[in-house]
């Protein structure tokens, strides 16, 4: 490619990705909480005393500010306010872009945030529309940080613009693992080069290489990594200086083209498929901050491991096996936030990660030296991502000494505002009950053991593996030996410490100033008789509970009031405190404490588990599992730091459960584990369910016999008590869950007990938190249904942390969101079937699941819009606005779509009643709080909000002005013109569509439909009531839709009128521009729109914007007019045009484009009345050249002189029917493209004269000079004779209706026939040329150019018109035709006049045939005149409108005319000749 070409291929793929994340909101948010993470992991990470500087913070403050600068611009409709923020955003933002690189700033290094500012910076420059900086500002982030750029900022942008020329470094890299691995595997010799190694490499390998190999391995992913960094730089730095080329100015050469050179060379390229261990990014998980990167680049390599203990080589094996099954766990959790391509990012490849932790494990045994010798290695504990300071939701409670602890108190506070949810959530999901004494024991317990504890081992599949559980496993055996009497010190060793890790009296405090009931630090320490110290209060809470005796000596107190203070101990204490403040304040007596451990209060459970803020995304099916995990949960019956039960009497409780709990493990009676469960839940009830017990309660084994309790009993108390304790269990440790879900079958258990009506189940299920997946496979719907329609069952006293029915309902959302949107649609509709959606209705009540009820009624609605009437008739709004009014804007965007949706109501009364309630209802001003989040809210809900608040504005006339209007106008506008936005473009132009008032029963718009009526196209419009009329209820009053009617038309005439005077029509201009959209869509909705109102502006009085309207319609309504092909398209810029028409002021313009409408409108004359209309008013346009409008092809010249002269030619429906001198009939089918015989007859002997069709054109009448006259019926294939009426006279011209036949012969006069048999002959002295019936009405032209009216009732005669005689006998009238209640004559010319026109209803003569040729011939459509002239040779035509000539047609040959025809919508000309000929035109 030439320099050019690389410009554009740059400007086109950047441009690409930026768009696509300008688009999506929800994409930026995450990419910022995903690199927001990484800041906050590192600055949790640091451990360093020093304060942050403040010229620190303010350059990440700087970042943070400019960011949001950046996402309110996009986000914001006012141009004068994007402006605005874009240049703010860029101060900001130019803080970080010019750091130097090789520095930090709090900690975080200075390339990172440079590359992040120079990202957003390419954001702001493409708002500005300015391609060129923007992808300078991308590939100066490729400059300064290519490692991150592209494994955090944009992998898929360095895929298009880098990968391509990698090739070599691939290929390389491909080879260069392909050899240490087959070095690796057994009997590598046997396997050839091209061999698949992957199959034969897997973990158990790992542990079998050599400490060289593994270093290898090692060396080889970091110089391969280098590799691709370096040469994203090299293409960067190209990429830029072609970009920056200028030919015209610059004197350099041309750019050259660099070329990426692998370490070595390699023996092959990748070129098309890349291997599936190939990665372009390090599995760097965010929660590991810099420091991996950061020690790459200095060459750095030191251990970050934490020895703790010391374990035997074979459990050092299970430490690596639990390393990596961590870190997969932490990647596959990093993969769900994003989802990166495989091809730099393989979860699956798991080989590459076992070798990383492998060679990770070897480079600690070497660092480690002579100083800890592999034999004396007992454990050791990765401090990675999973162990550190600030944690994760999978992560067990961490066991570290106190050192370690206060290293971490002490460490800084994070300074940065850019903190991940990810780590703001960790808190709620360790704030779990557990006893005190574990959360004391397992930091400041003693090390003098050296015993080694063993790990218990589970019963559950795979159980052992997960480091999690084994972690908790450990924190239970702690509590259990913990627990023990303390006066045994040292006896019981909770875990050991290696020598230079025992706690120091700098670590921890002395044990005489610790209470032993609460174990924090003295307060108010009083000395009992026994000589025991305790905390007053603690003490107190001991005696208070009945107890009379020591908690530890157990010896009775006789004294019944507490002895003074224990000054002594006090000011120890306090001298203590001053010494190590650091450590005097992690181990004091709170006023209020706080643990990590503790479960919280019910308020801030509800806080803390509230939803998250993103919009339901139908692609993530477990989202609604992972961010809702515990939005209902309530506070389980605990004990609080202040108020502790001592652990003599929590042993006492366990002591007493320990032999039901080993009924209930080992017995094979289920008489005696169903008692013993009951007896369980009495004790574990009757000690408010100490935190210790849920400990002791957690184990597997009892977990197990919980379980199979619940498959095997059938006692419905026994089943809900189980759930009971499991529920509470699940909530105050995780492992109870992750031990459920390790087996299906305990799920397929639960979930046949929620479906046998067991509604606690519901409960358990919803913690276990199972996928979509799980749940659609259980068919949970009707269960759900019925178990939220039931009643509350209070017959249990043990509570449950959440309601069963909030349970169902959030399960009932999960699966409702889930899945594809054909699944949605049919899980909704199940929903519906069941009768689901008035018993949602019925638990908005309850403010625990509004937001969930909400959406599950949205989805529905959009399942089924019937369904929308029942919920508008049932609901209480009041429930939906206080939601609204208190929630976040996540919250409001859902409750701002459904209310959209409920309002979209065909019945307009009924929807002003909805829109009331919604502007009425609740404390707050509703569209006061619809106007302020309109002014915040993303782009693609505006257009929404915005038509709820005017439609709350025009519940009232509308009046001068109105800010709420305005401000919602103005962004429907703003949403019309953003071009790169088609999607926020169409959803204004559904708002405006929904607005017009013309809706079905299921919300949709029939504004077109009604657009078409109008023009007189009935067909959608009838074909669309007619399936209506099947939903509206059958007794709905006739006065009823008169008053829905009224309704419409109302409120239209309001829309309209606010619409078109906002700003002096400024929404025309943007309705113009969406008219000349390449989206089909939005140009077929913007002409609706566009129509609708152009048509209703007309129908109002003069606003004084029509001219707007009409310079920004006519042109696009001309083009639509012209180039479509959708009729009903044609047929609504027709309607529009139409209107423009009648404005006097539109003459002149209308007048340049008359030719090329006339001719388009001609062909919809047979679709639309308005048509017909339209092409009268423009005729008659001053500027208007008649003979410019016609137009003519001969298509056809056909001979059928074998059967004589034509001497009649009729059209019919699609043929043409010619009668011929020697008595045949032929029917032809006439296209488009010329004439085709498909029957002949000959049923007359003599010549055929005359043919006509009745109006319904169902029969046809032949008359003939055999003297009869015959009736035929016309089927779609043939015509086929039923009639012969023998008249005894020639017939010459003839004439019938039902009841009559006329005909003249030889003689003077009429015959009048009746078709019972009976002819009369009316005869008034004059013969007759010509006939034409209109109604009971004959009309003959006669000689002496006369026209004689005669009424077939009476039998009467008259005069219709009379000529002047200048030559007596000579004139004749010799052809008669009736069109459209006009009479029109032709005959012999008098003074240049050869006929008139005369109106049937005044007999008046509107105009006259200003041509000196006799007319003997004459056919009339819609448009034209044809006139056939004596000498039989020449066919003149007339502008029908105004009589005036316009052309001229010469027939070929010498043979004359005997007759002419057009067919009605004038779309050919017919001429038959004596000569048996007949010639076609097509008419344009």
């Amino acid at each position: 490619m030439n320099q050019k070409d690389i410009v554009r291929f740059l400007v086109t793929t950047v441009g690409s990705f930026i768009q696509d994340q300008l688009i999506s909101k929800e994409r930026r948010a995450q990419h910022k909480e995903q690199c927001a993470e990484r800041l906050a992991a590192e600055d949790g990470s640091c451990e360093k005393d020093t304060e942050v500087r403040y010229s620190d913070q303010a350059v990440l403050a700087n970042l943070d500010w400019g960011i949001d600068a950046l996402e309110e611009a996009i986000n914001t409709s006012n141009m004068e306010t994007k402006f605005a923020r874009l240049d703010h955003a860029e101060k900001m933002l130019q803080v970080c872009a010019m750091l130097n690189s090789d520095q930090r700033t709090a900690g975080v290094p200075n390339f990172y945030l440079s590359a992040w500012a120079h990202l957003n910076l390419s954001y702001l420059w493409k708002l500005r529309e300015n391609a060129h900086n923007s992808v300078l500002h991308v590939l100066e982030m490729f400059i300064i940080d290519p490692f991150f750029s592209r494994i955090d900022f944009a992998p898929e942008l360095w895929k298009a613009l880098f990968l391509p020329h990698m090739n070599s470094i691939v290929g390389w890299y491909s080879e260069a693992r392909h050899r240490i691995v087959m070095e690796v595997i057994p009997d590598s010799n046997d396997l050839s080069f091209t061999a698949d190694f992957d199959q034969f490499f897997n973990e158990s390998l790992i542990f079998s290489m050599r400490p060289d190999q593994a270093e290898k391995m090692q060396k080889l992913e970091q110089l391969y990594g280098e590799s691709l960094d370096e040469n994203t730089q090299l293409y960067a730095k190209y990429f830029m200086d072609c970009l920056n080329f200028d030919s015209n100015t610059s004197k350099r050469a041309i750019p050259m083209l660099p070329i990426a050179e692998p370490p070595m060379t390699p023996m092959h390229e990748v070129s098309r498929s890349i291997p599936d261990f190939v990665k372009f990014g390090p599995i760097l998980p965010r929660s590991a901050g810099f420091s991996s990167i950061l020690k790459g680049k200095d060459n750095a390599r030191e251990a970050s491991r934490l020895n703790i203990t010391s374990m035997s080589s074979q459990n050092l094996e299970e430490s690596v096996m639990w390393d990596l099954q961590d870190e997969m766990n932490e990647e596959n959790e990093y993969n769900s936030d994003f989802e990166p391509d495989d091809a730099y990012m393989d979860s699956e490849d798991k080989t590459y990660q076992a070798l990383c932790h492998s060679s990770m494990q070897l480079n600690i045994h070497k660092e480690m030296g002579p100083k800890v010798q592999p034999s004396k290695i007992r454990c050791q504990i990765s401090s990675s991502t999973s162990l550190s300071s600030i944690g994760s939701p999978k992560t067990s409670p961490k066991i570290s000494s106190p050192e370690l602890d206060s290293q971490y108190h002490k460490g800084p506070k994070s300074i940065l505002r850019l903190v991940s949810s990810n780590f703001r959530d960790s808190t709620v999901s360790n704030s779990l009950p557990m006893s005190p004494t574990l959360c004391n024991d397992s930091s400041i317990s003693s090390a003098d053991s050296d015993e080694v504890i063993e790990l218990p081992t589970s019963c559950r599949k795979n159980y052992e593996h997960n480091q999690s559980t084994s972690q908790q496993n450990l924190n239970r055996q702690v509590s259990e030996n913990s627990s023990l009497d303390e006066s045994d010190e040292g006896s019981q060793s909770c875990i050991s410490l290696p020598i230079s890790d025992k706690l120091t009296p700098r670590s921890r405090a002395p044990k005489d100033f610790v209470c032993p009931i609460t174990g924090q630090i003295f307060s108010d320490p009083v000395t009992l008789e026994t000589g025991q110290t305790y905390e007053r209060k603690a003490i107190e809470e001991w005696l208070k509970r009945g107890n009379a005796t020591c908690p530890i000596t157990r010896q009775p107190l006789s004294a019944s009031t507490l002895p003074k203070t224990n000054y002594v101990l006090k000011r120890l204490i306090t001298t203590w405190k001053e010494k190590y403040p650091d450590l005097a304040q992690e181990f004091s007596y709170p006023t209020t404490p706080r643990n990590s451990l503790n479960p919280l209060s019910p308020e801030e459970t509800i806080l803390a588990s509230s939803p998250s803020c993103k919009l339901p995304d139908p692609t993530k099916s477990d989202y609604y599992t992972d961010q809702k995990c515990k939005r209902f949960m309530q506070t389980i019956v605990t004990t609080s730091p202040t108020s502790v039960i001592s652990q003599a009497a929590t042993e006492a409780v366990i002591i007493g459960i320990k032999p039901h709990v080993s009924c209930l493990c080992n017995s094979d009676d289920l008489q005696e584990c169903e008692a013993a469960v009951l007896a369980i839940a009495k004790i574990w009830k009757d000690s408010t369910a100490d935190p210790g017990i849920h400990s002791y309660l957690s184990e597997p084994t009892i977990v197990n016999g919980l379980v199979e309790i619940l498959s095997a009993s059938m006692n419905r108390e026994v089943l809900r008590i189980s759930v009971h304790i499991l529920s509470a269990l699940i909530f105050s440790h995780e492992s109870v869950g992750e031990i459920l879900t390790s087996v299906d079958s305990d799920f397929d258990c639960m979930a046949s007990l929620l479906k046998k009506g067991l509604a606690e189940a519901a409960v358990l299920i919803y913690q276990l938190r199972p996928t979509f997946t799980q749940l659609s496979a259980c068919n949970f719907i009707p269960s759900l249904v019925q178990l939220i329609l039931n009643k509350n069952d209070n017959s249990d006293n043990l509570p449950l942390v959440m309601e069963p029915k909030d349970a169902a309902i959030a399960l009932l959302e999960q699966i409702l969101m889930g899945g594809d949107e054909s699944t949605r649609s049919l899980n909704a509709t199940s929903v519906i079937s069941a009768n689901g959606v008035p018993t949602l209705i019925k638990c908005l009540d309850k403010v625990e699941g509004r937001l969930a009820i909400i959406s599950i009624l949205l989805c529905c609605i959009h399942a089924d819009k019937s369904c929308k009437n029942q919920i508008a008739n049932r609901i209480d709004l009041s429930s939906v606005l206080e939601l609204f009014h208190t929630g976040d804007d996540c919250v409001r965007g859902i409750c701002t779509k459904f209310l959209s949706e409920l309002v979209l109501l065909n019945r307009r009364t009924f929807c002003n009643q909805i829109l009331k309630i919604i502007k009425d209802e609740g404390a707050f001003s509703t569209m006061h709080t619809f106007l302020v989040y309109l002014q915040v809210a993303p782009m693609e809900q505006q257009p929404a909000i915005a038509s709820l608040l005017l439609q709350l504005d025009l519940l009232v006339e509308p009046r001068k002005m109105s800010i709420y209007r305005e401000e919602a106008i103005e962004a429907l506008v703003e949403a019309l013109q953003r071009k790169d936005f088609p999607h926020s473009q169409i959803m204004a132009l559904d708002a405006l569509l929904s607005l017009c008032g013309h809706l079905t029963t299921s919300g949709e718009s029939y504004t077109e439909a009604w657009l078409l009526k109008m023009a007189g196209y009935n067909q959608p419009y009838h074909a669309l009531m007619k399936s209506e009329k099947l939903i509206v209820h059958e007794n709905e009053l006739t006065d009823t839709m008169e008053e829905e009617a009224k309704a419409v038309t109302s409120w239209q005439k309001r829309v309209v009128f606010v619409l078109c005077n906002h700003e002096k029509g400024s929404i025309f201009k943007a309705l113009e521009e969406c008219l000349r959209s390449n989206s089909l869509e939005i140009a077929k909705s913007c002409l609706v729109v566009a129509t609708w109102l152009t048509y209703m502006l007309y129908n109002l009085p003069d606003m004084g914007v029509r001219d707007v309207a009409l310079k920004s319609f006519l042109e696009p309504f001309i083009n639509v007019l012209q180039s479509s092909n959708n009729l009903e398209e044609k047929i609504l810029a027709t309607l529009a045009l139409n209107c423009f028409l009648n404005d006097p002021g539109a003459v002149e313009e209308l007048g340049v484009y008359a030719k090329c409408m006339y001719k388009a409108l001609r062909k919809l004359k047979k679709n639309s009345v308005v048509v017909s209309d339209m092409l009268k008013t423009l005729i008659k346009l001053p500027s208007v050249d008649p003979t410019e409008l016609w137009c003519c092809d001969e298509v056809a010249e056909l001979d059928s002189c074998s059967n004589g002269g034509i001497l009649c030619l009729l059209p019919l429906k699609s043929w043409v029917l010619s009668a011929h001198s020697d008595g045949t009939i032929k029917v032809w089918d006439a296209g488009k493209r010329g004439l085709r015989l498909i029957q002949q007859v000959r049923e007359h002997t003599k010549a055929v004269t005359c043919l006509y069709a009745s109006s319904s054109s169902d029969k046809l009448y032949s008359g003939s000079l055999d003297k009869t006259i015959r009736v035929w019926t016309v089927k779609p294939e043939e015509i086929h004779c039923v009639q012969v009426h023998d008249v005894k006279e020639a017939v010459n011209q003839l004439t019938a209706n039902a009841n009559y036949a006329c005909f003249s012969s030889q003689g003077t006069g009429v015959n009048v026939y009746s078709w019972s048999g009976v002819l009369r002959h009316i005869n008034f002295n004059k013969y007759v040329k010509c006939l034409d019936m209109a109604g009971n009405k004959l009309y003959c032209g006669c000689t002496g150019y006369n026209i004689q009216e005669i009424d077939l009732r009476h039998s009467s005669s008259n005069t219709f018109y009379s000529g002047a005689r200048k030559f007596l006998g000579k004139q004749t009238i010799y052809s008669l035709r009736i069109h459209d209640g006009f009479l029109y004559a032709g005959g012999s010319s008098v003074d240049g006049i050869a006929g008139k026109v005369f109106s049937l209803s005044t007999r008046a003569l509107t105009g006259s045939f200003l041509t000196g040729l006799d007319i003997k011939h004459m056919a009339v459509n819609s448009d034209f005149i044809f006139t056939g002239s004596k000498s039989g040779i020449t066919i003149e035509v007339w502008l029908k409108e105004t009589v005036t000539k316009v052309a001229a047609i010469k027939v070929g040959g010498q043979a004359k005319i005997a007759s002419l025809a057009s067919d009605t919508d004038g779309e050919m000309l017919l001429a038959g000749l004596l000569d048996g000929k007949i010639q076609a035109w097509a008419l344009d």
